[in-house]
């Protein structure tokens, strides 16, 4: 019997062996085409728990304006002629919605057409900012619009799932922008203003054509009086020119905006824009000198620079985030030129430190000097005890342009992160992640995709700039159309396009396969005894990356002793002559690029050796002299895969293998049969006393 299965077998073997022969020459050859591996990983939607809200699919809503509202449970979304309101938690509930039409009035639509603007988009009304407002009535809210080039503000308090409208007539010059396109930034501020009532301070255009962007604060009434009169930057003298505003920001006795705009002391070389931070007091009361102006408005210049004999510089910032007493700030090259992205941080300290220099004024030759000294008043312009009263303080703001002599130097002196290639547009900043010292960046860019940052702070984190990682990248949507808005509340990144609003989680560690790209991201750990990764809990056999030795080794030695193991894979194989093997990368950590394939230290070539896309080696119509020892390695001359081949080579060989092969499945058969008695007699056993149970019942027994 055992003579009888042992040929059927070996029919059945070199049937196998001629069908994968035979099928290994045409799909395995394609698979050699090459690409450019990804260097991050890459989620799409389908990829994520993406969740998405479109009120409609047909045409685009301009969804441009994200901010989350925790007291009530909603994310707002600004669009075109609409306010909405998300759950927060899924924005996908239709149980938890707001949905409010706020058109602007027909005789602005009529006039923004007749001055030759778009119907369908300029002359509609684009909600660009909300805000919860700290007063008795409870739920109340200010929202602004472009209202068709006239900016209009609303009074709106919510009551359960809709908006009352209170008041439709507010003043909202200076806050929202006319046109849809335009940058603009707001705060309100309910502390240290005039009478400690609360202020709208912003920075926008405040005419038709955008020719005269401010930054100022709205009148101050208090019990319907007027307290403090609108202050305003002043034109023409080079305060602001053709600016970009990115954020503003309230800090002690200060409200901080941060934008770029045309540097007026490079304009005898041609037009560059510079990125600015300006400050202005809270309490300012205005000069008498020129009505309605700040006295106490400062600027500068904002570096973020690769250092260098020639340093790299990102001119032009495109957003800003605040966490303590830091500003991380995001700056993209001239869009004309090399494009290229940067993270940059700057402490508050340094910032008033060069707010204390010396200022900065150019002359009738174009040449731009630090003002000396002496012709600085006491107290220095700028400070907030400077009041409408101080003549020669006023005569000085009135005749400079405020610019500080010195640029604010970023945090270590060169950027956190850059990225070449790419322009983002938005950014988050996480600290403390999963409890650690990790921090994430989150950027977004112009062609629709999230980029998520790793940085890891280093021995001295104060003066050596963090380990950064760019850990993945997301493409929620694939249309390749920009991010607008980018929010982050409760592990949740909301993000916003003209077509749609998304929610994706900040953690993807079930989709991390290698183990440093796991332990790359602040939220994951690699389980080693369960070979994957996981959100990071603290447990011995969880690594995370502060849990490996990097001072000692190099990350392939360090994350090799946290799992005690190797990470590639050795393995000794035997094939025939005539068919094919795939030699596979079983490699732990992420490879970028191709690999280098050698065999007994030499060079492979010839037609029957394919390098397949996942760098794995194809031997196809096998021969004697492909036995030997094959090693893998990649780019960074790193062992990821090791095999010794054997090739038998005639009939008998093969026989006794497969013969040898079939004596252990006898024997393991044998077993199987030995445990199957034994359960049965075990069975036997059992059953015993329930029958003569069931016959003691028949008779009547108990």
């Amino acid at each position: 019997m055992c003579e009888f299965k042992r040929s059927v077998l070996l029919v059945l073997w070199w049937t196998f062996v001629c069908v994968i022969t035979v099928a290994s020459f045409s799909p395995l050859a394609i698979a050699g085409n090459e690409e450019d591996c990804q260097d991050v990983t890459t989620f799409f939607g389908e990829d994520i728990d993406l969740k998405l809200f479109q009120d409609s699919k047909s045409y685009p809503i301009y969804y441009r304006y994200l901010t989350v509202d925790e007291q009530s449970g909603f994310l707002f979304v600004g669009a075109m002629n609409k306010l909405f309101g998300l759950n927060l938690r899924n924005i996908e509930n239709k149980a938890q919605r707001i949905a409010q039409d706020f058109r602007p009035l027909n005789r602005f639509r009529d006039h923004c057409r007749k001055n030759g603007k778009l119907d369908n988009f300029d002359c509609q009304g684009h909600i660009r900012f909300l805000v919860r407002l700290k007063s008795s009535a409870t739920d109340t809210f200010y929202m602004c619009s472009t209202g068709s080039y006239q900016p209009m503000g609303y009074e709106l308090r919510l009551r359960q799932n809709t908006f009352d409208t209170v008041r439709s007539d507010l003043n909202a010059h200076g806050v929202c922008s006319y046109g849809p396109n335009d940058n603009t930034t707001a705060v309100l501020v309910s502390e240290g203003t005039p009478d400690n009532m609360a202020a709208l301070f912003g920075g926008a255009a405040i005419d038709f054509l955008m020719s005269e962007p401010v930054i100022s604060r709205h009148a101050v009434f208090s019990n319907n009086m007027l307290t403090a009169n609108f202050i305003r930057t002043i034109s023409k003298i080079g305060w602001l020119n053709e600016p970009q505003f990115v954020g503003s920001f309230e800090v002690g006795d200060y409200v901080y905006f941060f934008y770029r705009e045309v540097a007026i002391e490079y304009t005898n070389c041609g037009k560059k824009i510079f990125s600015r931070v300006a400050r202005v007091c809270k309490n300012d009361e205005g000069s008498t000198l020129k009505k309605n102006t700040w006295v106490s408005f400062m600027k500068a210049r904002l570096n973020c620079s690769i250092p260098g004999e020639y340093p790299f510089y990102f001119d032009e910032i495109q957003d800003v985030y605040k966490l303590g007493d830091m500003f991380y700030a995001l700056f993209t090259t001239n869009v004309n030129g090399m494009t290229a992205s940067a993270i940059c941080g700057y402490n508050l300290t340094n910032i008033d430190t060069v707010f204390e220099g010396s200022f900065k004024q150019g002359n009738s030759t174009s040449i731009w000097l630090p003002v000396p000294t002496n012709k600085v008043p006491i107290p220095r312009p700028g400070k907030c005890e400077v009041g409408s009263s101080m003549i020669p303080q006023q005569q000085f703001v009135s005749q400079h342009t405020m610019l500080m002599d010195k640029a604010v130097s970023h945090q270590f002196r060169e950027p956190i992160f850059y990225k070449s290639n790419t322009l983002m547009r938005k950014l988050i900043v996480i600290p403390n992640v999963a409890g650690g010292d990790g921090m994430v960046f989150f950027t977004a860019s112009n062609t629709g995709i999230i980029y998520k940052i790793a940085a890891w702070p280093k021995i001295n984190p104060k003066y050596d700039p963090p380990t950064t990682y760019l850990v993945s990248k997301t493409i929620p949507l694939g249309d390749n159309k920009p991010i607008w808005s980018l929010v982050y509340h409760d592990n949740s990144i909301y993000f916003s396009t003209d077509t749609a609003v998304g929610q994706i989680p900040v953690e993807t560690c079930e989709k991390y396969t290698k183990i440093d790209l796991c332990i790359y991201d602040p939220y994951c750990g690699w389980d080693k005894t369960l070979e994957e990764c996981r959100i990071y809990t603290k447990s011995e056999r969880v690594i995370p990356y502060k849990g490996i030795d990097l001072l000692a080794y190099s990350l392939e030695e360090a994350i090799g002793k946290a799992i005690g193991g190797t990470l590639h894979k050795y393995e000794r194989i035997s094939r025939t002559t005539g068919s094919s093997v795939q030699l596979r990368i079983a490699f732990k950590l992420h490879i970028k690029g191709k690999v280098h394939w050698t065999k007994d230290g030499s060079a492979i070539i010839g037609e029957r050796h394919i390098l397949a896309q996942d760098n794995s080696l194809i031997i196809t119509d096998i021969r004697k002299q492909d036995e030997g020892s094959y090693l893998a390695r990649d780019s960074k001359d790193r062992k990821v895969a090791e095999y010794t081949l054997a090739v038998e080579t005639n009939k008998e060989q093969i026989e006794q293998r497969w013969m040898r092969k079939f004596d252990q499945w006898c024997e393991e058969f044998e077993r199987y049969q030995e445990d199957i008695r034994r359960w049965e007699k075990k069975c036997e056993a059992c059953c015993e006393e329930p029958s003569q149970a069931k016959v003691m019942s028949t008779l009547g027994g108990r």
